[in-house]
């Protein structure tokens, strides 16, 4: 059986994400930082700690097969959560011989790459939010800098403003969506679940697109 180790499962975001995990038959180590998030049940071991220690990473990976990232900074009083989650789990994953890992991040933030030459929906999604949360984006851009350069078989999924729709698809394109565009957790969930068993976009940061979008390049 896979195990997927799932930091961030207690969001959310990472609910839907477990719940499309275990509906899969897989097997899941999610690290939870409060003690009532969530309890272990068939599928389900529960490791707590904080990503910020490197035993509560070690412990989760331990068993795993691949990992699924939903952290963010949001709320938080040190907007670096995303980027110091990857700088604990890639020495433990190449240690222990694990390359797949897919985590998340919001649709305004860039690649290195992107400097200078942003789609214009990037642009103007960043201008609107930097003013706000620039902490967030910038812990963003840091964790997938990081990952760009750890030689694991990574991607990072740009999500829009996501909602409690329950209707809606999602696909991931190139291209971002506009600036307005919104998504619901459970179709963000589906998209990415979908990505890291049949990884279609390694060494990518694709975008999250509405389905009813159809700007963008598609994969």
């Amino acid at each position: 059986m896979t195990t997927v180790a799932l930091l961030g499962g207690a969001g959310r975001l990472g609910r839907h994400v477990l719940a499309g995990l275990l509906t899969r038959q897989l097997a899941v180590r999610m690290l939870v930082r409060s003690p009532d998030a969530s309890s272990p049940r068939d599928g389900l071991a529960v490791i707590r700690g904080d990503v910020h220690n490197r035993d509560a990473i070690e412990a989760v990976i331990g068993g795993s097969d691949m990992v699924l990232s939903t952290l963010g900074s949001a709320g938080e009083p040190i907007a670096d959560v995303s980027s110091t989650a990857v700088t604990n789990l890639v020495p433990f994953m190449k240690a222990r011989g694990l390359s797949r890992i897919v985590s998340v991040t919001g649709s305004a933030a860039r690649l290195d790459s992107e400097i200078g030459s942003e789609h214009h929906w990037l642009a103007a999604r960043r201008r609107m939010l930097m003013t706000r949360m620039a902490p967030l984006i910038l812990d963003g851009e840091a964790h997938m800098r990081l990952l760009a350069a750890s030689a694991l078989a990574w991607t990072v999924v740009r999500a829009p403003l996501m909602t409690t729709e329950r209707d809606g698809v999602a696909r991931l394109a190139t291209s971002p969506p506009p600036p307005d565009a919104t998504l619901g957790y459970a179709a963000v969930a589906q998209a990415i679940v979908e990505e890291l068993l049949a990884p279609q976009w390694v060494g990518q940061a694709p975008f999250l697109m509405p389905a009813q979008y159809s700007e963008g390049e598609t994969k």
